[in-house]
C-alpha cells in the first residue's frame, strides 16, 4: 500500500529543521509534538476517564504524516509556524465549532504571525502543549451519501451576504448532505467579512470545510509564506485530507502570492507533493481520490499563470497508480467546463482524469443581472450558467455531480433560444428571475421569397455545466430526438440579448463571453404555419437526463423586411 514518494531536500542545520521553500537565514526551532487521538464518547471535546486512544488515524504537521499507535498515540516535529492536524478517518467526526467549522487542527505559532496584517494573521499561540490531544466521536459514515460544494461564493459586503443568504442558503437549510465544501474564495477581499459569511453558511446546518481563493489572501503579507495566515487563524490548514466512505477528499491550496498586493499565480509547491505523496501512503489504492483545488489544474481556455496549475506533471507523478482519481476546482468567472485529461495532457493513469471547474455561487457577481421581487440579482455567468451550487453524489468509488441554479427549480438544467430566420428572432426574456421565461413566441418565414431561400433558424441549448461527454438531442413536434452539434466556445445568444436589453441600467448583466456548453441545431424549413413544440433532451456522463420544452411559432407569408 505503501506508495512512492517524492524527494526533497532539507537542510539540517544546528539551530533545527529547514523546511524547503524558506530562506536559510529563518531557520527555526524545531520540538517535538506528542499527543493522542481519541474516542470523545461524551462529545465533551476532552479526554476523559475510559475514552480510549483511536489507532491508526493519520496525523499530519503539513509535511510528516504518521499514523496513531494502539494507544492513539503520535509524535511529530513541529516549529514555530506548524499546524498540526488529524484526517478525519472514515466512522468517526472531528469536532465541529458554533458554526459548523471542523475542529481538526491545531495552530502552534507561539509568536504569531511575525508582520503586522491588516486583518490581524495568527495570534500567538504561547508554548507547545504537553499534549496536542485530538477528539473524534464514532458516526455512521455510509459508502452511499451527498456533499454540497461551492465555488466562489465571493462576497464583497454584508448586503452581498444576504443575497447570498436568499439566493442559496435559504434553500439548503436542512440539508441532509454528509458535509458541504467551499473551493476558494470565500469572500471578495475584506477578509472582516469571514464570520459574517461563515455564520450565514452555519445555517445550512451540516460540517463546512473550506479552501482559499486569491480572493482569502492578506494582500499585505510580503510573500507567500504568510498570505493565508488570517485565513489559517479561522479555518485551519490549507491543505488537508479526510475520509467518508470510501472516499478521500484532498483540499489543496494552489493560490501562491507572487509579489506585493493581489498578484498571484497556480501553482502546488515540491513540499505540499510532498505531503500529498505521504498522505495517500495511508489510504487504500482502490479509494476514490478527490482532490479539491481553487484554481483550475489545467484549462483550455487560458494560459495565463492565474488559470493554470504549475508543477502539474508532479501531482501527476503522485496520482499516477492511483485508479479513481477525480477532481474539482472554481476560479473560472466566467465560464464552468470540464476535461478529461489523457497522455496529451501529461497524465498516464489507467483512467482519464476528470477535471471540473464549478459554475460560481455568485455566478457573474452578485449586483450583475435583472432585480427581482426578492431584491436579488439573477446574476448569470458571462457563459449563461446561472449562478448555483452543486450536489455531489458518492456510491462507494462512483460520483455524480448534480448542478443546481439558485431559487430556481431543479430540474432547470438548460435553456434555450432561437437566433436567425427573419432577422433576429432570440427572444426578449419577460422577467427578471433568470428562468428563462420570455415575452412572446418566437416568429419565422419558412417559406421562398422571389427566389431567394430565407435562412433557417438555429435553436441553441446552453446546456449548464455540459462537457464533452454530454449528448444532446432536439425533437421537433415529437418527432425523433436528432443530435444536435456541439458549437466552438462563443456567446450565449441568450447573455447577448440580455445584455443588449439591460447596458447602461443598474441591472446590467455581465458582459458575454464564449461559453464552452452550448449546441445546436437548425430548425426543419419545410413544417407548416402555426405553433410547434421543440424539445432539447440532454444526458451526462452520469446518465442524468434533462429536458427542456417551448414553443414557436411559423408564419406564412412574405417577411415583414428582407
Amino acid at each position: 500500500m505503501l506508495r512512492r514518494r517524492l524527494t526533497l531536500t532539507c537542510t539540517v542545520l544546528a539551530a533545527g529543521l529547514l523546511v524547503p521553500g524558506t530562506a536559510a537565514s529563518a531557520v527555526a526551532t524545531t520540538e517535538t509534538a506528542e499527543g493522542v487521538v481519541y474516542n470523545d464518547h461524551n462529545g465533551n471535546g476532552r479526554r476523559d476517564a475510559g475514552e480510549p486512544g483511536i489507532e491508526g488515524v493519520a496525523v499530519s504537521n503539513g509535511l510528516d504524516v504518521v499514523t496513531t499507535d494502539q494507544g492513539g498515540a503520535y509524535s511529530l516535529p513541529v516549529d514555530e509556524e506548524t499546524i498540526l492536524f488529524v484526517s478525519k478517518p472514515s466512522g468517526y467526526m472531528v469536532p465541529v465549532n458554533e458554526v459548523q467549522l471542523p475542529q481538526f487542527y491545531y495552530l502552534h505559532y507561539p509568536n504569531g504571525t511575525p508582520h503586522t496584517l491588516r486583518y490581524g494573521g495568527i495570534e500567538p499561540t504561547g508554548p507547545l502543549p504537553e499534549s496536542v490531544d485530538f477528539p473524534l466521536v464514532e458516526q455512521d459514515d455510509p459508502d452511499a451519501f451527498d456533499a454540497l460544494v461551492f465555488a466562489d461564493p465571493q462576497t464583497r459586503n454584508s448586503g452581498e451576504i444576504g443575497e447570498l443568504r436568499q439566493d442559496v442558503i435559504a434553500e439548503l437549510v436542512g440539508s441532509d448532505a454528509a458535509f458541504g465544501l467551499t473551493v476558494g474564495d470565500v469572500v471578495n477581499d475584506p477578509l472582516s467579512l469571514i464570520p459574517e459569511h461563515n455564520a450565514a453558511v452555519a445555517e445550512i446546518g451540516i460540517p463546512w470545510w473550506s479552501l482559499p481563493g486569491n480572493h482569502d489572501m492578506d494582500y499585505d503579507a510580503p510573500s507567500d509564506e504568510h498570505a493565508t495566515d488570517t485565513f489559517k487563524s479561522v479555518f485551519g490548514p490549507t491543505n488537508y485530507s479526510f475520509d467518508y466512505g470510501q472516499v478521500h477528499v484532498v483540499a489543496m491550496d494552489n493560490v501562491e502570492k507572487t509579489g506585493t498586493g493581489s498578484a498571484y499565480r497556480g501553482s502546488l509547491s515540491e513540499q505540499q507533493l510532498q505531503w500529498l505523496a505521504n498522505d495517500l501512503a495511508q489510504v487504500p489504492d482502490d479509494a476514490l481520490v478527490v482532490i479539491a483545488t481553487h484554481i483550475p489544474l489545467k484549462s483550455d481556455a487560458s494560459t495565463s499563470a492565474g488559470g493554470n496549475t504549475a508543477n502539474l506533471e508532479g501531482l501527476f507523478d503522485v496520482l499516477a497508480d492511483r485508479e479513481n482519481v477525480y477532481s474539482f476546482s472554481g476560479h473560472d468567472t466566467s465560464n464552468s467546463w470540464q476535461m478529461y485529461l489523457g497522455e496529451e495532457d501529461g497524465w498516464t493513469g489507467a483512467k482519464p482524469f476528470h477535471q471540473q471547474v464549478l459554475a460560481e455561487v455568485r455566478g457573474g457577481g452578485w449586483t450583475t443581472g435583472p432585480i427581482d421581487e426578492r431584491g436579488v440579482s439573477a446574476a448569470d455567468m458571462a457563459d449563461g450558467n446561472p449562478n448555483g451550487y452543486y450536489t455531489m453524489s458518492f456510491d462507494g468509488t462512483d460520483y455524480t455531480a448534480r448542478y443546481k441554479a439558485a431559487s430556481l427549480p431543479a430540474d432547470f438544467q438548460m435553456r434555450l433560444s432561437f437566433s436567425g430566420g427573419e432577422g433576429d428572432v432570440t427572444r426578449v426574456p419577460s422577467g427578471p428571475s433568470g428562468s428563462g421565461d420570455f415575452a412572446e413566441a418566437v416568429q419565422y418565414h419558412p417559406r421562398d421569397w422571389n427566389g431567394e431561400r430565407w435562412a433557417i433558424p438555429t435553436v441553441t441549448a446552453n446546456v449548464f455545466d455540459g462537457g464533452a461527454r454530454h449528448t444532446v438531442e432536439v425533437s421537433i413536434d415529437g418527432r425523433p430526438f436528432a443530435a444536435m452539434t456541439r458549437s466552438a466556445p462563443v456567446d450565449d445568444p441568450y447573455m447577448t440579448t440580455l445584455r443588449a436589453a439591460y447596458l447602461g441600467t443598474p441591472e446590467q448583466p455581465a458582459k458575454p463571453e464564449p461559453s464552452s456548453h452550448l449546441w445546436t441545431a437548425g430548425l426543419p424549413n419545410n413544417i407548416a404555419p402555426g405553433q410547434h413544440t421543440v424539445t432539447v433532451r440532454s444526458t451526462d456522463p452520469y446518465g442524468q437526463v434533462s429536458e427542456s420544452t417551448t414553443q414557436f411559432q411559423v408564419v406564412a407569408g412574405k417577411p415583414a423586411s428582407r
